[in-house]
Order: structure tokens, then C-alpha cells, then sequence
């Protein structure tokens, strides 16, 4: 899907423009930026690809109940987590 012109659904105020994102050190990726709220989207296919990516550096853990509902998200989805210097990441995976 092509975002370029489409009002962002975040803000509901923004149109999406396409700009080149680093989604990792020195790797660009075609996205699209609101320009009122600066809210960043990537098409579907962009998004597996970014995700695959990330999974590589990533052990992959599943969410229990516990503490889902403050962040509306459903038990069982697949939670990637790394670490970055002192740090740890966690990212989730949209798709059920």
C-alpha cells in the first residue's frame, strides 16, 4: 500500500509524505512521515522485512497476561527482545 498523500491516522491531521528511514545504522528503508505529527509508516512489506531483520539479533518470547492489557495488547503475541549497550529492547510483532 502506498501512503503518500493519505491523511495520517494518528493525528488525523497530516498527510503522509515518503522519505528514506535508517532503520539500523547505515540501512534505509522507504517509509513515509506525517508532516504534522511526524508519525512514521512503513508499507506491509517493508515492515516484514525491517522485522525479519531485527529478529535476527533477537530471541523471540510470547506475552503472558500479566500486564498486556496496559499496552492493549493480546496474550501469546510474539515479543522479540535484545540488548543494546545497557539496554533492552523489546519489540512485538503486530501480527497475531
Amino acid at each position: 500500500m502506498n501512503f503518500e498523500g493519505k491523511t495520517c491516522g494518528f493525528c488525523d491531521k497530516g498527510k503522509f509524505r515518503g522519505f528514506k528511514d535508517e532503520v539500523q545504522k547505515g540501512i534505509f528503508v522507504s517509509a513515509y512521515k506525517c508532516n504534522k505529527c511526524a508519525e512514521v509508516a512503513y508499507t506491509e512489506e517493508i515492515m516484514a522485512k525491517v522485522e525479519a531483520m531485527r529478529r535476527g539479533d533477537a530471541e523471540a518470547r510470547s506475552l503472558i497476561k500479566i500486564g498486556v492489557k496496559k499496552l492493549g495488547l493480546k496474550a501469546k503475541r510474539k515479543v522479540y527482545v535484545s540488548a543494546k549497550g545497557n539496554e533492552i529492547i523489546a519489540r512485538v510483532s503486530l501480527s497475531a
